[in-house]
């Protein structure tokens, strides 16, 4: 069984929701994943937005993969901020029975030390475990504040659940400075999505196979160990190359021209890449985003 091909491409909540399906059917994929409807948090959707979404996405043929509750980390030891959590994650997850969805993405609270601290970490992830049991959910673990992959995989073997994996960001890694080869050792199991995309030292995106994560060699164990999750395909090339930015009066206005001028030339880069033969052709997104689904899906042919 081959991998699901999905991903997030609401432009980090910039575009409408019609927007993020027709990039869903103009690259040929038809599963997506939600955090937004028309730029609201689903969170914030009413009854009929919801059913809005739903029959949409069935009229269009398109399955919701994942939701991304985008609840917040909060600190372990703030029992406000625990309940405030838990009550969004039990509205989401009656969000999720609404559209049929199995998989929500959720991110740790905010600790120190795991074991020192493991049986607080615990507490606050129990009510959450139970209620993925109870309603069929599986959470996806966000990589987001900066543990290394072994913390992960510790709360993952000491909660002793099968509703708790993880979404495995090479570029993440590559930002705290860990091994990706040792952190996908480690996490391999555990892992019900993995971030396609791939950056350099600076964490600026580049095209799969020329940024420092080693990415081409992860996807190859993936192959490897028979992995038929999901795959997200969003970049930040859009957020961070073509989102259009409000230009600036006086000293910021020559940071803008500054800004402007680097993310041309990485567009020239680019399209030298994705079109060696067409000398005077730049890149769009919608170019790169075809381009990375096609590197995707000749390595999973092999």
């Amino acid at each position: 069984m081959k991998p699901i091909i999905t991903g997030f491409f609401d432009h980090q909540g910039s575009i409408s929701f019609d927007e993020q399906l027709n990039i869903i059917q103009r690259h040929q994929m038809n599963q997506v994943c939600l955090r937004y409807y028309n730029q609201k948090p689903l969170i914030e959707c009413s009854d009929k937005e919801l059913k809005e979404i739903y029959n949409k996405t069935k009229d269009k043929r398109i399955k919701i993969a994942a939701i991304d509750t985008l609840i917040k980390s909060y600190d372990i030891n703030n029992d406000l901020e625990a309940k405030e959590a838990f009550d969004a994650f039990k509205h989401l997850v009656k969000v999720a029975q609404k559209l049929k969805i199995s998989y929500l993405f959720v991110r740790l609270p905010k600790f120190h030390d795991v074991i020192e601290e493991f049986e607080n970490i615990k507490l606050r992830l129990e009510p959450w475990v139970q209620l993925c049991a109870k309603q069929n959910k599986k959470m996806i673990l966000v990589l987001e504040e900066p543990y290394k992959a072994n913390t992960y995989a510790y709360i993952i073997k000491k909660m002793k659940s099968n509703y708790l994996k993880v979404l495995y960001d090479p570029v993440y890694f590559l930002e705290i400075h860990q091994s990706n080869t040792t952190s996908y050792r480690i996490l391999k199991k555990h892992i019900q999505a993995f971030a396609c995309r791939d950056a350099d030292q600076k964490l600026n995106p580049k095209l799969i196979g020329y940024g420092k994560t080693d990415i081409i060699a992860l996807l190859k164990k993936l192959i490897r160990d028979r992995y038929s999750n999901f795959l997200l395909m969003d970049n930040e090339f859009y957020e961070k190359v073509f989102a259009p930015q409000e230009e600036k009066a006086g000293f910021f206005k020559k940071l803008f021209s500054k800004t402007k001028k680097r993310d041309q030339k990485q567009i020239e880069n680019i399209s030298k890449k994705i079109f060696p033969n067409e000398q005077t052709k730049n890149a769009t997104y919608d170019d790169i985003l075809d381009n990375q689904l096609n590197v995707i899906q000749l390595i999973f042919k092999k």
